[in-house]
């Protein structure tokens, strides 16, 4: 018995050390992300000239790293908070961690010296008609395939270990509240994070499965196995992969929100009906709004256009009701202790609400038509996501490192994280304005006309390198000990 619960123990340590190295090295990848837009705004606001190769370049892989980055330390974050209940495999999430970086480093080599710049979405037949090496387009390639079967395995790690958790995966998606079934003496309800985690596991495999579909066939057409196949088919299984994997890391970075919030508040979200609910219903329609990058496609049979639309209006509906409006039922009359991540969590709210009615503008046929190929799209999603998925993610980042310290409440991490919030609103209006000004989005230079704007972008710009610069000094001090830090024990929440 003693052997066995000091191996539980080491596991558990093994897990949260994991969760650390994810969440460090994502926020490290994210700022270095960071620096690649800061040149493509001075490339815009024509204060320097990278030329357009560069450019491209450089898209793509702020792009794809920036995802990259955030969604892995938001998977880090959510281990961190599920691992009390949830038994993950340390084994299975220190292998995804290697094979992630496998990738990612075949996407840096294949964007920064092979030239690949086909942007991040690779969308055929772009990958293969460029004028850079077919090497780099194997290497890019190979690279997205790697990071996805990382995340394959984080999924998988998480819906293997809530089901032994929960006894079954209905009970981890809390169907006996969504279904007011009575619940056995001892049996666990998840709580809000664990159901989150779950349901974006689910959709993963989901979104993975989808984006082999697309990657085969041209892996066999660079063989020379096939010489064409339906491009349609494959550009919707391209972006049931990529648009539901961007959207999965909002809802990962929710669970984030649930589990930072109430130390702050001296509240905790509770499993209901309306939460069980809502994250039920996000199973289905998290798929279903990646048809709105498909309206131009003339050929697409009709009925898909309708359930894009439908799924931009509704897919946004559980979220807003649920965790923006229960957030803001945590905040009111609590006597918050403001800090760093409540400020964070705050400007997240307000950012995913942004960019959320902007997602839903677009998601309309008719507006779409006129909007979408302009710097509106790039607006809405840096709005949910550098204030939403990244935001709350350094919420949690910087409280859980804070809970070392406490640097999170002191004054200059304050200051900082509204330098964050005023930069980030400032950077996020100026492609709002772009876009109400139709100018177009993915052009390497920008006409004298359009340069206005992309000018006022920088300073905000400027003020968001020196939050994060501050807030990574201060971080870093704290992540030492973090590693050291015993294991948490479960806190026993509904």
């Amino acid at each position: 018995m003693a052997g066995n619960a000091h191996s539980n123990v080491a596991a558990r340590r093994s897990v949260e050390q994991a969760a650390l190295a994810y969440m460090v090295t994502g926020f490290a990848v994210f700022l270095l992300m960071g620096l690649l837009g800061l040149l493509m705004r001075l490339q815009h606001a024509g204060l320097i000239d990278l030329g357009p190769r560069w450019f491209y370049r450089i898209m793509t892989l702020h792009g794809a790293g920036m995802v990259a980055g955030v969604l892995l330390a938001s998977m880090g974050g959510v281990s961190q908070v599920i691992a009390a209940r949830i038994g993950l495999s340390p084994r299975l999430l220190w292998s995804a961690y290697v094979v992630y970086f496998l990738g990612s480093g075949l996407v840096v080599l294949a964007t920064l010296v092979g030239g690949f710049a086909a942007g991040w979405t690779t969308t055929y037949p772009l990958p293969v008609r460029g004028d850079w090496p077919v090497s780099a387009t194997w290497a890019f390639l190979l690279g997205y395939t790697l990071v996805a079967v990382a995340f394959l395995l984080w999924c998988l790690a998480v819906l293997v270990g809530a089901r032994r958790a929960f006894g079954g995966l209905t009970s981890a998606l809390a169907w006996p509240v969504l279904f007011r079934r009575p619940v056995g003496t001892g049996q666990p309800i998840p709580t809000g994070p664990e159901l989150a985690a779950t349901v974006v596991a689910i959709d993963g495999v989901i979104a993975v499965l989808a984006g082999v579909v697309y990657l085969v066939p041209i892996f066999a057409q660079l063989l020379g196995l096939v010489s064409g196949f339906d491009v349609l088919f494959a550009k919707n299984m391209l972006f049931l992969f990529g648009h539901t994997l961007v959207n999965l890391n909002i809802y990962l970075a929710v669970a984030l929100v649930y589990a930072t919030l109430g130390a702050y508040t001296g509240r905790a979200f509770k499993m209901s009906f309306p939460v069980a609910l809502a994250f039920n219903l996000v199973i289905v329609l998290v798929l279903l709004p990646y048809f709105h990058h498909l309206y131009q496609d003339f050929a697409q049979p009709l009925p898909l256009h309708l359930v894009g639309q439908f799924g931009s209006y509704a897919v946004g509906v559980p979220a807003f009701f649920v965790t923006i409006v229960g957030s803001l039922g945590l905040l009111y009359g609590s006597r918050v202790r403001w800090s760093a991540p409540v400020i964070f969590i705050l400007a997240g709210l307000w950012g995913w609400t942004v960019g959320g009615m902007a997602a839903v503008i677009d998601g309309t046929i008719a507006v779409n038509n006129v909007m979408h190929n302009t710097l509106w799209v790039p607006a809405h999603f840096h709005s949910y996501y550098l204030f939403g998925a990244a935001g709350y993610t350094w919420a949690y980042l910087f409280h859980r490192l804070s809970g070392v310290e406490g640097w999170a409440s002191s004054a200059l991490a304050r200051r900082l994280a509204w330098l964050y919030a005023i930069g980030a609103g400032g950077f996020v209006l100026a492609f709002f304005l772009s876009g109400l000004q139709s100018v177009p989005r993915r052009y390497a230079v920008h006409l004298p006309e359009w340069q206005g704007l992309a000018q006022a972008a920088v300073p905000f710009v400027l003020l968001l390198v020196i939050a994060f610069g501050g807030l990574l000094l201060m971080a870093l001090r704290s992540v030492p000990a973090a590693w050291r830090l015993p294991v948490a024990e479960p806190t026993g929440d509904d």
